[in-house]
């Protein structure tokens, strides 16, 4: 046997007998690998970092001294999408401004899909390209839905408070999902909650902190005043500090109003009117604002504001006369009768009409010739429009003794030969008309249409004035056919009355009122007015018609603004004529529903009547209920509507009938 293999056999030898105990020592450091996180000071394996972390590092490295450094983080923090958007939009209030720049950059220009398949049809419509618009045309879209029924447009104006870059247009969003009352359901209470946390996620902007208020108002099933109170707190802090140029004394003002207004509607108006009052400071002392808030509160029934406001601006309130008013107002609606016509006369007697005494105010009052001020003609009318503006002011607020002597000084001072005098008395027989005081409408109008007939030229001056006299007779006929209508009349009054509305019908067809009435006067036997009139209702619906048609062709050629406006117009008074009287009423509801999205909640008036024009329409398809809400949502905007107020009573006389 060599040397050689004789090695090699010990060699193997050892090797077999090694391998057991090889064995055991690798279980045994097995085993202690396996217990090393027990031991103290050991370390343990790196943990995967979540997405949060690393947008949060990239965001620090938006600041770094390295070019590529920065230019990588931005082109990663993009790849992020929205789930970058919370983090972004805190680091735009980073200590570094290279920082703050870049996040608010990245902010803007991250993809949104603002709408979901999920939403409603009339959702998604508004939603179309939402992110290509500018700032004002968004804002409008916001406002259309918020006013979409049965909380359409909720989740939607959710995903928009949370996810529009500008801030303004975020809290504008929420604040339209806090008007929205609480669901009277527990159930739909709960789900509309979990619909709202689920797309305002972990988001700290100002607007998401209220939805997550109005959140646990849902959870609750009712309006908690001290989670609103601190609402506010945290918002005049930040007015205070300064911390927010988006943040102002306005901006806080606009979300009490919203807040308050809420509060009433859960009936906690005690809470309303404590938030209101104790943010009356942040109300800047000028006209227009002290105006604005008295206006708003008289709105709602926030008498104790008003008179606070005014004990606390009384110098303010003291040289204008519409704040004066306001005040009289609040102290005689709060019960207090006496301080309230006191003010009302201090009112009247700021920039007085030349020798217009108050005793002086019959009804009977005329204008005198020999006034013997010392006002030339055009101070005179400045004056007397000053008063004109008060009156139609008071008007709208259901004033109507403040406006109607407002209207008389005037009449008294001006006479029939100016501006101011006649249009006071077009304005002051509105008045009378809209109470139902006919005989007061076409007597007061008596005078400026005797005019007219006397004086050939005497129609041309009103042409100047932008009034046509077609226009003053037309409704000095009507109203005296409504008078000879009221009550019961006799057939002889009847005959007499259909005689005055064909006048004034032809005078001026423009008032479709004339042509409803018409078709209201029901004489069986005089089978030729029936025909006649039923022919002239044809002839103006099928215009109407042919005009909507052509301006709906058009839209192209006009101006976005002016387009609205005239076939809103249309839409509203085709819907108004064809349910006051026959035709396709399915069409004319459609009609006033499409003029209703030409009027923004600015145009008050507008809003307002074409919702009255939309109740008489569910009225006309018998949709009672519908008509019902809808004409109380007509009178929320204007409340003091005697027109509205009495359809309202027609509806639930009719639905009263049907118990």
């Amino acid at each position: 046997m060599s040397r050689f293999n004789a090695a090699r056999r010990t060699d193997h030898s050892a090797s077999v007998a090694i391998q057991p105990a090889l064995r055991r020592l690798a279980v045994s450091l097995m085993t202690l690998a396996a217990f090393t996180p027990c031991i103290a000071g050991a370390a343990e394996p790196p943990k995967p970092q979540s997405n949060d972390q690393k947008i949060a590092e990239l965001i620090e490295k938006l600041g770094s001294d390295s070019y590529a450094t920065r230019v990588r983080a931005r082109d990663q923090l993009k790849e992020y999408g929205l789930e970058a958007f919370d983090a972004l939009y805190e680091a735009q209030y980073h200590n570094d401004s290279e920082v703050q720049t870049a996040a608010r950059y990245l902010q803007q220009s991250l993809l949104v899909t603002w709408s979901q398949e999920s939403d409603p049809k009339e959702v998604r419509e508004i939603l179309y390209e939402y992110g290509a618009q500018d700032s004002t045309d968004r804002l409008a879209r916001i406002e259309l839905l918020g006013r979409l029924p049965d909380r359409m447009g909720i989740e939607a104006l959710a995903r928009l408070a949370r996810f529009d870059r500008l801030e303004l247009l975020s809290r504008r969003a929420a604040m339209l999902v806090l008007k929205q009352a609480i669901p009277d359901q527990p159930v739909r209470r709960q789900i509309l909650a979990s619909q709202l946390e689920s797309v305002i996620g972990d988001n700290s902007r100002d607007a998401i902190t209220w939805l997550r208020a109005y959140i646990e108002d849902l959870r609750q099933g009712r309006y908690d005043p001290q989670r609103w109170e601190e609402v506010v707190a945290t918002q005049r802090r930040k007015v205070d500090l300064g911390l927010n140029q988006d943040i102002t004394a306005k901006s806080v003002l606009q979300l009490i109003k919203v807040i308050a207004t809420r509060a009433i509607l859960e009936d906690a108006r005690d809470s309303a009117m404590q938030i209101s009052i104790e943010n009356l400071d942040l109300i800047a002392p000028s006209t227009i604002e002290l105006a604005g808030q008295a206006d708003w509160a008289i709105t709602h029934g926030l008498y104790p504001v008003v008179i606070e406001l005014y004990q606390r601006q009384r110098h303010a309130f003291s040289s204008n006369a519409e704040l004066l008013y306001s005040a009289a107002q609040a102290y005689r609606d709060n019960g207090e009768t006496d301080k309230g016509e006191q003010l009302a006369t201090e009112a009247f007697q700021i920039s007085p009409l030349p020798d217009v005494k108050l005793e002086s105010l019959s009804e009977d009052a005329l204008p005198r010739e020999d006034q013997g001020h010392s006002l030339t003609d055009h101070q005179l009318e400045d004056i007397a429009f000053l008063h004109y503006a008060v009156a139609n002011r008071l008007r709208m607020r259901g004033q109507y003794d403040w406006a109607e002597r407002e209207h008389r000084s005037i009449i008294a001072s001006c006479g029939v030969e100016t501006n101011a005098g006649i249009r006071s008395r077009i304005s002051l027989s509105s008045i009378f008309a809209e109470q139902l005081r006919h005989d007061d409408a076409s007597d007061v109008l008596g005078v400026l249409v005797h005019r007219i007939e006397r004086d050939a030229e005497y129609a041309k001056r009103l042409i100047r004035f932008d009034i046509g006299s077609h226009f003053v007779q037309s409704e000095y006929n009507f109203q005296q056919a409504l008078e000879l209508l009221a009550g019961d009349p006799i057939a002889s009054e009847i005959e007499e009355a259909k005689q005055l509305l064909q006048l004034a019908y032809r005078q001026y067809s423009g008032n479709i009122d004339i042509l409803i009435q018409m078709y209201r006067v029901k004489t069986p036997e005089d089978t030729e007015w029936t025909e006649n009139v039923k022919r002239q209702l044809s002839q103006h619906i099928g215009s109407l018609h042919q005009t909507i048609t052509q301006y709906e062709s058009s839209k192209r050629a006009m101006p976005d603004e002016r387009f609205k406006a005239v076939l809103g117009d249309k839409y509203n008074e085709y819907a108004w004529l064809v349910s006051n009287t026959e035709g396709d009423f399915d069409r004319a509801l459609q009609c006033s529903l499409r003029s209703l999205k030409f009027a923004s909640e600015e145009e008050i008036e507008k809003r307002a009547a074409r919702l009255d024009t939309c109740a008489r329409c569910y009225f006309a398809t018998g949709q009672i209920d519908r008509a019902i809400e809808t004409q109380k949502e007509a009178l929320d905007l204007e409340q003091h509507s005697l027109a509205m107020q009495r359809q309202l009573a027609e509806f639930q006389a009719a639905k009263a009938s049907e118990s």
